[in-house]
């Protein structure tokens, strides 16, 4: 009965915080939206029981007060509940040093949170290693395939390969795979992590020195982990510079600029520019004076030079319920070079056949193999790979720098894909979502407690309590992702349920009992002691098996549980020294009575109240 109210309005703000999750539109919310109803499932159902089985459970093994007997456990709290009295009773009295003090705290962890990094998803040792390489455009699919055996050999007979695939002569991506004669690839999958005793990091760093003495001429041979599978948003590397504009000469010169300079940098690796200009062609360029006098517009030139090159759909075939295109073209065989092309026939007047060298010059030329765009805008894009040890955050900060320190012409514009883009995205959302779990949660306290004072006491902790997770990210290694915001809503969380259990039996006790503030905070805070470091070691100790990375697959959820435990970590200490501090700031006392120390609650070495 006494801690039931204190329950519900926990428990409410706890679901509250995870609502938006549900609501605003976003990779992040896709990805953890399962994650989060379970969570809300259990908080749920964590609550039935309390009101419920426990208290059944508890009057079963318990049938008169009188059985209970003093432990040795139950003596140590007793002293520490009375050092705790002593020591709270102490920083209250200089509560205008106390909470500077935690300002102190927060501030560390502001200045510290740049050089944690960061990064959208982990990267996950599922052992899936890519050993790429890239020809020049015209190269024989026999030499890619010789470059690609030399590379086979090299990791033959390795124990810790489980499974290797080489693709010759084209590239995966997606659901489709591209014929390209100068690409090809081998795609390594590793033992399962606990069956080897290095990472596929570390892997890649092992085998990165063997590939490069294989000889690629004019082309590059690559070794990096494999993507994730599913996101096709994050693109073909983690760090992507999109170099946009008109002019392709332009925008392919300033891309090898960009590419010389990332490749000066020591945080970045596998540096390559998408687009290759090195294709040999043919064009075409018409004499308008000649195919004016002709008769013959441009426009039917290059229609017609279109459809005898590429072909048109002219009919179908059908066979049973499959209709197959049928393309009237010239054949293959019929074009080798640039005669074949001038031989070709636009129109027949008169008698007289008309060909292409009569109104046209065809020269020798190279150029791009695909021509990319984005919003209709063309681009060229520069991607890379963060070094080893370096986040993808820090890594793509380093190459924008580089990008954006060249001189772009007029018309050519830059902008950060892969990991960037989505990282972008990511703080939008999270944003959006944190700031509607506050609203949420606030109302929900400012409902449960008929006052705005007792929440803005609990989300002024706040801050410091993450300042927490940023220490333990820090001690970690570890780098900001999308993943932590789950352990920044858990620290969240705890903070509020703390809170609650503190500030409600604080008022309470000045409700009923005509306590001031001081003796009111100070008797609560040691009643409910015991409750508030259970629940928040409780959840620590859960932390752990994935803050040391035991199973499989832990290296998503690694990043969160570390946070997670360093936010718990300096939540104890808000919730047990800063929030006292805060509710005497604020509080007022309503009534000038003077109560006998005697008559104030005091603990019991139980923990129980004693009148």
């Amino acid at each position: 009965t006494e801690v039931s109210g204190a329950m519900l309005a926990a428990t409410l703000s706890f679901i509250a915080l995870f609502i938006p999750f549900l609501i605003v539109p976003g990779l992040v919310s896709l990805l953890f939206k399962e994650l989060i109803l379970v969570i809300a499932g259990i908080v749920c159902i964590s609550l039935i029981i309390a009101r419920t089985v426990t208290p059944m459970i508890i009057s079963l093994l318990i049938s008169q007060a009188s059985e209970i007997k003093e432990s040795l456990f139950e003596r140590f709290f007793a002293w520490v509940i009375r050092l705790y009295g002593n020591i709270l009773s102490f920083i209250l009295k200089l509560r205008w040093v106390t909470v500077p003090a935690f300002l102190l705290i927060l501030g560390g962890a502001v200045c510290l949170m740049p050089k944690l990094g960061s990064e959208f998803l982990p990267a996950v040792d599922d052992g899936r290693v890519m050993i790429k390489v890239r020809l020049p455009t015209g190269a024989a699919l026999s030499e890619t395939d010789r470059i690609l055996a030399q590379l086979e050999s090299l990791i033959a007979g390795d124990p810790i390969i489980e499974s290797s695939f080489t693709l010759v002569g084209g590239k995966v991506w997606g659901l489709y795979t591209y014929e390209i004669a100068n690409e090809g690839q081998i795609d390594i999958q590793l033992v399962p992590k606990h069956a080897r005793k290095i990472s596929d990091k570390e892997y890649i760093k092992k085998i990165r020195p063997l590939v490069a003495k294989v000889p690629v001429p004019g082309g590059k041979a690559m070794v990096m982990k494999a993507q994730i599978k599913g996101i096709r948003k994050l693109g073909e590397a983690d760090i992507e510079v999109k170099i946009k504009g008109q002019e392709l000469g332009k925008l392919f010169d300033l891309a090898r600029q960009t590419a010389e300079s990332m490749n000066s940098l020591k945080q970045l690796s596998n540096v390559y520019v998408s687009m290759d200009m090195t294709k040999p062609e043919y064009r075409v360029y018409v004499d308008r004076a000649r195919a004016s006098a002709l008769g013959i517009p441009v426009n039917k030139v290059a229609s017609t030079l279109r459809m005898l090159v590429t072909g048109v759909v002219a009919t179908e075939y059908r066979e049973g319920t499959e209709y197959y295109d049928i393309r009237v073209m010239v054949p293959e065989p019929k074009i080798t070079g640039k005669e074949d092309l001038e031989n070709l026939v636009l129109d027949t007047r008169n008698g007289r056949t008309i060909h292409v060298r009569d109104v046209a010059e065809v020269r020798r030329a190279v150029g791009p193999v695909e021509i990319a765009r984005e919003d209709q805008v063309k681009q060229v894009i520069v991607r890379a790979d963060p070094a080893a040890g370096v986040s993808v955050g820090d890594a793509t900060a380093r190459a924008a720098a580089a990008a954006a320190a060249l001189t772009r012409p007029p018309g050519v514009s830059f902008a950060m894909g892969g990991q960037a883009q989505m990282m972008a995205e990511n703080q939008r959302t999270l944003g959006m979502i944190l700031g509607f779990a506050a609203f949420f949660a606030f109302a929900v306290l400012a409902i449960q407690f008929e006052s705005f004072r007792l929440p803005i006491i609990i989300f002024l902790s706040l801050p410091v309590c993450l300042a927490g997770m940023v220490y333990g990210l820090m001690a970690g290694g570890q780098a900001i992702g999308a993943t932590v915001a789950i352990g920044v809503f858990i620290v969240i969380a705890a903070t509020v349920s703390d809170g609650v259990l503190l500030l409600a039996f604080a008022e309470e006790l000045r409700q009923t009992k005509a306590l001031r503030a001081f003796d009111a905070v100070l008797s609560a805070a040691k009643i409910r002691l015991r409750p508030r470091v259970m629940t928040t070691v409780g959840a620590i100790a859960g932390f752990i098996p994935l803050a040391l990375n035991l199973g499989e697959g832990g290296d998503l959820l690694q990043p969160m549980a570390v946070g997670a435990i360093g936010g718990l970590l300096l939540e104890i200490g808000a919730a047990l020294f800063l929030m006292p501090a805060l509710y005497l700031l604020f509080a007022r006392d309503r009534t000038t009575k003077t109560v006998a120390p005697d008559a104030q609650p005091e603990v019991g070495e139980k923990g129980a109240t004693v009148p």
